[in-house]
């Protein structure tokens, strides 16, 4: 399997259906911590609008990272998806921003 790491891209199963998610956890906690791996949902549309809480990417999928709609998910889910790509350090950058204003931090 591949390692997850924060600023990677997954596809992975959910109830229902498969989730695109971007992995946003330090990782040092996912290595040393691993009830479960805090993550950003990522909707893949074609066009998106760039607001204080959503981050438009292009790759390594076309959509809108939503700092808003954070989920933690079990290792087990990694397991079984898919690893998509990494985000671009300028969009990780905008995502962490993002995630502050989200969190007021």
């Amino acid at each position: 399997m591949t390692e997850v790491l924060r600023g990677a891209v997954w596809r992975i199963p959910t109830v229902g259906r498969d989730r695109t998610v971007l992995v946003v956890q330090h990782n040092a906690v996912i290595r040393h911590h691993a009830g479960g791996i805090a993550c950003v949902l990522v909707q893949e549309v074609e066009d998106a609008l760039d607001t204080l809480l959503t981050v438009p990417i292009t790759q390594p999928v076309r959509g809108v990272v939503m700092a808003s709609d954070i989920h933690q998910f079990r290792p087990v889910r990694f397991e079984q998806g898919k690893c998509l790509g990494y985000l671009a350090a300028e969009d990780m950058e905008s995502v962490a921003q993002a995630l502050r204003a989200a969190l007021d931090l």
